[in-house]
């Protein structure tokens, strides 16, 4: 059996990081090593004592300056386990979780498999705004049909946004931050990147899609966990719209720009991305959608201010 480290950074949100460690203690297959990354003023260690009654052992680090993925990367450093989990601390574990991510390592003695993604349950339900919505995106290369590829856009298909449920083990261009797992050899090549601060610009895509170029990546769809997102440290929507097309950015940029393929496809999702979210504000008549458009007119701004 191979074993399991698993990673968590936290940022105060005790409450949400306890049933996050209640779902680990109830996995059929349990880590050998709990490693908890804190950025905030977490007082204690969560359920400490059925941990150690586990036989899990648990490191603890304080950081000084937040950082999801600088979190990540020291995390990484304490690692001992050949198999490394990242969750978030606000997601509750399916009880097979470990073990069905487990099994996909473990049909693979040549370790062509490099990462393992589980799937989240419980996704918005895709009511017919969505759908239309979806259409648009389609049309505007912003999301496509098949999910977890990467478009000719720099723009990605992400996971439970297309109405079409994967339901069975499926290779793909990249994985869900927080929803996955990697052999401890992919980090003697590849580190998070911490040029993402504050807002998740995509730093996941940005990760895994650098490690698909060496190794295998796959869905596993049995593996399932609920993402409860807190409402605590959660950006305002400014900075939401600013950070995702400046992320976009960045990803075409490094990955598809770099290759000489051409910017077109990039311009159009971005004048498709700003067009959605006129359409929101006009359908939802909420002031804060106006925040984000001018966000997302502030990055595109920001866009040709920057060297290329």
């Amino acid at each position: 059996m191979l074993d399991i480290s698993i990673i968590i950074p936290t940022y105060n949100r005790p409450e949400e990081l306890q049933n996050c460690l209640a779902s680990i203690l109830e996995q059929t297959v349990l880590p050998g090593e709990l490693i908890i990354v804190d950025d905030g003023n977490l007082e204690q260690i969560p359920l400490a004592g059925k941990l150690a009654k586990a036989s899990i052992k648990v490191l603890y680090h304080k950081k000084d300056t937040p950082g999801l993925t600088a979190s990540r990367n020291v995390g990484i450093g304490l690692a001992t386990g050949g198999i490394i989990f990242f969750l978030d601390d606000d997601v509750v574990l399916y009880p097979h979780y470990t073990e069905k991510i487990l099994a996909l390592f473990g049909d693979d003695p040549s370790h062509e498999i490099g990462g393992v993604g589980g799937l989240i349950a419980n996704t918005k339900p895709f009511t017919l705004k969505r759908k239309l919505f979806h259409h648009l995106e389609r049309l505007f290369l912003l999301s496509g049909k098949i999910e977890g590829r990467v478009l000719p856009s720099g723009f990605c298909v992400d996971y439970g946004e297309t109405g079409n449920q994967i339901d069975e083990i499926v290779e793909v261009d990249f994985l869900p931050g927080g929803v996955s797992a990697y052999r401890k050899q992919v980090f003697e090549s590849f580190s998070f990147s911490e040029d993402f601060i504050g807002y998740g610009q995509g730093e996941d895509k940005d990760f895994s899609f650098r490690v698909a170029q060496k190794y295998r990546l796959l869905i596993a769809p049995e593996a399932k966990l609920l993402h409860l997102e807190s409402p605590k440290m959660r950006f305002d929507k400014f900075t939401k719209g600013q950070e995702y097309v400046l992320g976009r950015y960045k990803f075409f940029e490094d990955y598809l720009g770099s290759q000489g393929k051409s910017w077109f496809p990039f311009y159009y999702a971005i004048f498709g991305y700003l067009l959605k979210r006129l359409l929101i504000l006009l359908m939802s008549f909420d002031k804060s959608e106006f925040a984000r458009i001018l966000g997302v007119l502030a990055a595109i701004k920001k866009m040709h201010q920057l060297p290329r």
